[in-house]
């Protein structure tokens, strides 16, 4: 199976340690670290962490890009790349004793006319054996209109495509019916006006959105694990309790297990197990790395399964 990973909008992940984050004063980082990151390229890296091979696509601006570039190779990913006016934008994380505080920069303008470019390189390539996963906020430049029809390109070419893109809309999703979607808590709020209050009633939401035509529904409870709808029914997936390292990526990581199990041809239940276990492991390793197949395999020995 060929996976493709789209980022639209990539950043440099820097992430400053510091003791106690005072605001409106200066403050001292004992450490430093900077990532080429964003979304898709999460995605990619679990996956290929975990010895899956997948192509990142990516739109990059020139100033920044060849820097961006080089950390990615060196990861061993595979990339196609397109070029823009304009630099790669940084997201800033601010690790402190109280937590994580996180700043995200917008990035530049994209010309929708990078969707042609990247359609048509991707083309001929994209068939019933392909999973494209669609990742991240849209940036400025590309509407939601371009980018769902986009998408409906892809899918009509028979790709089995992947949204987790907080940019649509319910209906915008409902027109682009995905193959999976992966609402947190908040995001499901707003996109049905209800609340998640218990993973019963997640698991209720997610049936909603599956009636609405989207093939597999993922509704992530964060260190409660997740409830899933699909064409098997509904089940509550939970998972071991873990002190985390940090939750960037973590969302992106359990998309990865997902299509993992998929490309592994796993049946659903142990693939929705997979998932659960990409993620935990990846909130056990630093900044935006990729979780470790050796935590992944130690965690899915744990993670619980049941229909509801």
């Amino acid at each position: 199976m060929k996976i493709f990973t789209i980022t639209l909008n990539p950043a440099f992940d820097v992430h400053y340690n510091v003791e106690n984050l005072e605001l409106r004063k200066e403050n001292y980082a004992y450490s430093v670290t900077k990532h080429a990151g964003g979304k898709g390229v999460n995605v990619s890296r679990a996956l290929k962490g975990y010895g899956i091979e997948n192509t990142a696509c990516l739109v990059l601006g020139k100033t920044g890009g060849k820097e961006f570039l080089d950390a990615l190779k060196a990861d061993g990913l595979l990339c196609r790349t397109l070029m823009k006016d304009g630099m790669v934008r940084e997201n800033i994380t601010l690790h402190s004793n109280d937590g994580e505080t996180r700043i995200s920069a917008e990035g530049g303008d994209t010309d929708e006319e990078i969707l042609a470019r990247l359609f048509d390189m991707m083309k001929a390539e994209c068939d019933e054996n392909t999973v494209v996963t669609f990742t991240g906020r849209l940036p400025k430049g590309i509407t939601k209109e371009a980018a769902t029809e986009f998408l409906l390109k892809i899918k009509g070419l028979g790709a089995k495509v992947v949204v987790d893109c907080n940019s649509f809309s319910k209906d915008e999703l409902f027109s682009i019916k995905p193959f999976l979607i992966k609402p947190n808590e908040q995001e499901i709020e707003q996109l049905l006006g209800k609340r998640a209050d218990s993973a019963d009633d997640a698991a209720y939401l997610a049936k909603i959105l599956f009636e609405k035509g989207i093939e597999n529904v993922i509704i992530s409870l964060g260190p409660l694990g997740f409830a899933y709808y699909g064409a098997g029914g509904a089940s509550l997936v939970s998972v071991p309790k873990i002190e985390a390292v940090s939750t960037i990526g973590a969302g992106d990581s359990l998309i990865a297990g997902f299509v993992a199990g998929l490309t592994k041809g796993l049946k659903t239940e142990d693939t929705l197990r997979l998932a659960a276990a990409f993620g935990t492991a990846a909130c056990l390793a630093e900044g935006t790395r990729p979780p470790t197949k050796e935590n992944i395999e130690k965690i899915f020995e744990r993670v619980v399964c049941r229909n509801v």
